[in-house]
């Protein structure tokens, strides 16, 4: 009895799942489409023969390859036969680039030498300047890489100057542009170009095979030898490259790399406004307080430094006359003494006793004499001492160096504007002369001292 296709259809996808069942297989990638649903339709192909592969979209939204032709891959799956064409398909399930074995060993082999040489080593690693002007940018010259840094760094620091070396980043002998570039940049001077402060080595996401040029060794000697600190910004967070253990700061991604690398303008912005906002608060409470204390002074009323000096001048004279009183009183007393004594004694013991009482009494008066000059001596010095502090106190000084005194109608010192109208007149003093002022206009407290003052 004869079968339906469908029958046979089925029964040969039976056959060919059980048959051949999961496999690996290796080719080239022909023809591919990605069909509206995200699932991607290619052909894997050799010398000889093709076969169609189907890979699902839920397995494609995690792939990290992007699949084109001519791509060598290899492809794990499970070969079956659609039944709605009865052909031939391989599902597949993973996919991986060919070669990528033998890359990966060559990435630990050239890793583990380098780092044996030290080229790894964080005491190597150079700072990256704090407030840098300027970078110098190694990357393509097209694509969204260079575009996105750019819109970052006008965002985040756009004080700063940008020096673009546009280099290949993929394919054979791009290592080679790259340490070239390296070169250039990090001796500038030497070929006429501007000099950056620090470096950024830059490429977008791709496969190891697309990245392959930053894990070769020309590169990484280049990156040591820089004289420059080197920023690596290569690939997708996920992504790691031998550039990156030797470069001075590795980045995620290229943008930040510029996050890392630079400060940000509105934080600087903001941190300036509170510096300036705490000056303003201590250059007002500062003329504050000396307002206070010329208000005090003008209160006092000293038409000059020596009327506060007068009553220490006069405490000073009584002192003096004292002293020369006490010693003329204290001389005469002892003179009495002695010729009282020298008429009851006649004998000679008398007047040896009485000569050796004589010369003490000499001794005793020039001890005080001298004694009295030097207190004379210290009065005077501190009584010019308190006229220089006096003097330098005194209002007239703070006027002479710019300050003014400013009063209303009624002689009292203003030391706020909150009882003061337009209209109000007022009357200043300066340190030579005095006149007289109307308001015109009352600013507010917080007004920016620059503004215009009309009176």
């Amino acid at each position: 009895m004869a079968q339906s296709v469908t029958e046979l259809v089925t029964r040969l996808r039976q056959t060919v799942e059980m048959g051949v069942g999961e496999q690996s297989v290796t080719g080239e990638i022909g023809s591919c489409k990605v069909a509206s649903s995200g699932h991607i339709y290619f052909t894997l192909k050799d010398a000889q023969s093709q076969l169609q592969c189907a890979l699902y979209s839920f397995r494609a939204r995690m792939l990290r390859l992007r699949l084109r032709e001519g791509m060598q891959v290899e492809l794990r799956g499970k070969a079956t036969v659609w039944e709605g064409r009865g052909s031939l398909q391989f599902i597949v399930e993973s996919v991986r680039e060919a070669g990528v074995g033998t890359l990966q060993q060559r990435f630990e082999a050239l890793k583990q030498r380098l780092q044996q040489e030290g080229l790894f080593s964080p005491e190597r690693k150079r700072p990256l300047p704090e407030f840098p002007q300027s970078v110098g940018l190694i990357t393509s010259a097209t694509g969204a890489v260079i575009q996105d840094m750019r819109h970052r760094l006008e965002q985040r620091a756009p004080w700063m100057q940008v020096y673009l070396l546009p280099v290949q980043v993929q394919g054979k002998g791009a290592e080679h542009g790259i340490a070239r570039a390296l070169h250039c940049l990090g001796h500038a001077a030497e070929y006429g170009l501007p000099q950056p402060e620090y470096i950024i080595l830059a490429r977008g996401g791709g496969s190891l095979e697309d990245l392959w040029c930053f894990n070769e060794e020309v590169v990484a000697r280049a990156i040591a030898a820089c004289p420059l600190p080197v920023v690596s910004a290569i690939g997708h967070e996920t992504d790691f490259t031998i550039a990156d253990f030797v470069a001075d700061l590795r980045a995620p991604t290229p943008t930040a790399a510029i996050e890392l690398s630079t400060p940000d303008a509105a934080e600087l912005q903001s941190q300036l406004q509170a510096t300036e906002q705490h000056i303003r608060r201590q250059l007002q409470r500062a003329l504050q307080w000396a307002g206070m204390r010329l208000q005090i002074l003008e209160q006092s009323r000293l038409r000059s430094p020596m009327e506060l000096l007068a009553p220490y001048g006069q405490q000073l004279d009584v002192l003096h006359e004292d002293i020369f009183r006490s010693s003329r009183e204290r001389m005469l007393r002892e003179g009495n003494r002695l010729s009282l004594l020298e008429a009851r004694l006649s004998s000679r013991a008398v007047q040896e006793r009485l000569g050796t009482a004589a010369q003490k009494l000499r001794h005793t008066e020039q001890h005080l004499l001298s004694l009295c000059r030097n207190r004379l001596v210290s009065a005077t010095a501190r009584l010019d001492a308190l006229a220089a502090h006096t003097t330098a106190a005194h209002p007239q000084r703070a006027l002479e160096r710019g300050f003014a005194l400013v009063g209303d109608g009624n002689g009292s010192l203003l030391r706020s504007t909150d009882s003061l109208h337009e209209g109000d007149a007022l009357d200043i003093t300066l340190a030579s002369g005095r006149l007289s002022a109307r308001i015109t206009r009352i600013l507010p407290a917080h007004a920016d001292s620059d503004s215009d003052t009309n009176y």
